[in-house]
């Protein structure tokens, strides 16, 4: 037998009134909020990270979700709340019941798109709207061979809801009569019913797995979105809009006069090679001009350790430092930023 069941309310026997229920935005909150504060922790470390600026993103557009997730079953609550105040809290529940045979070999049309199961199935959101409307449940008895056994039942707050219900345009009743070639004509059966006693606990949430579901769509989709970004920055770079090899026009880039000039911005030096003389000092003025800390480090070759004295440049959030030092001789050696030496990074040829 199958059985399908869409949850908008809790109801239970006289005396009973909607029952508090368990959410899943609940525990998905707490975890986006967590997952918030590691994307804000790692964008502060980095905020010119492609992958960090899209994880942080992702995460807050996850929290967006779970926030709005939970004010609609919270606001669904209330509204069951108001029900059962309007009702007296006392009173029964009333249901509706739907019963129809479905014709032998249309079962799957029935269930497929179009098909009354379907229509059924999706009706469950004009029902919502509807005040008192608590439940909508589907049950199917499939036969092998001959006409399956269809029941609909609708469940609701007070007898009003139930009337005001019958009385529109759209009932279970209409949506069945619609799709008379897949039921048996003669089979249809309508009863309203008071609910004496029903022990049975529904409840009024995102289904886990849907929550989940969304919340991992939109955390892959930001790591789709930050690994693209960074893609199509590498193959800019590789095709000469990355970092610049060629110096701008007026940086002067040869020490070898005694003075120089680097730019450092977020996250590249506006030049990857700069020359100087052996024995000769070196003024180089340092500028920042992007948004984070930067600095210039001159080594004697890539993790080795400082070509002279005073080679290593103060590291400074904007403007300008001076790096004062004298190569001690003739080679290709290496300078860095020390916060960002994967990225910036460039070569010292001495002659």
């Amino acid at each position: 037998m199958d059985q399908h069941s869409d949850a908008h309310g809790a109801y239970g026997g006289h005396g009973a009134g909607p029952r508090p229920h368990p959410t899943s935005w609940a525990i998905l909150g707490g975890l986006t909020a967590l997952l918030l504060a590691v994307a804000l922790l790692w964008w502060n470390r980095d905020q010119e990270s492609n992958f960090a600026m899209s994880f942080l993103g992702a995460s807050i557009a996850v929290t967006v979700v779970a926030a709005a997730g939970w004010a609609v079953a919270e606001a669904s609550a209330k509204r069951r709340a108001s029900d059962a105040a309007a009702t007296g809290g006392g009173e029964a529940r009333y249901t509706q019941v739907v019963t129809f045979a479905i014709a032998d070999g249309q079962l799957d049309a029935a269930r497929a798109a179009g098909g009354v199961l379907h229509a059924l199935d999706h009706s469950d959101s004009a029902l919502r709207g509807l005040r008192g409307f608590q439940d909508l449940r589907i049950t199917v008895s499939p036969a092998a061979v001959g006409p399956s056994q269809a029941l609909v039942e609708t469940t609701w707050a007070a007898r009003e809801g139930l009337a005001s219900y019958e009385e529109t345009q759209r009932t279970l009743l209409d949506l069945v009569n619609q799709h008379a070639d897949e039921v048996v004509a003669g089979t249809v059966q309508v009863f309203d019913m008071e609910v004496v006693r029903d022990t049975k606990e529904v409840r009024l949430s995102f289904g886990m797995g849907a929550a989940t579901t969304i919340v991992c769509g939109l955390i892959v989709g930001g790591f789709m979105v930050g690994a693209g970004l960074t893609a199509f920055e590498d193959d800019n770079a590789a095709a000469g809009g990355g970092g610049a090899v060629t110096p701008p026009a007026g940086v002067d880039t040869d020490c070898s006069d005694g003075t120089c000039t680097l730019v450092a911005r977020d996250n590249k030096f506006d030049q990857t090679t700069l020359t100087g003389a052996a024995g000769k000092a070196v003024d180089l003025t340092f500028e920042n001009k992007g948004k984070v800390s930067h600095n210039v480090h001159f080594l004697t070759a890539a993790g080795g350790t400082d070509l002279a004295s005073g080679s290593n440049g103060d590291i400074i959030p904007s403007g300008t430092v001076q790096v004062k030092f004298t190569p001690p001789s003739a080679g290709s050696f290496y300078y860095q930023c020390d916060l960002h030496p994967t990225e910036m990074k460039g070569t010292f040829t001495v002659k």
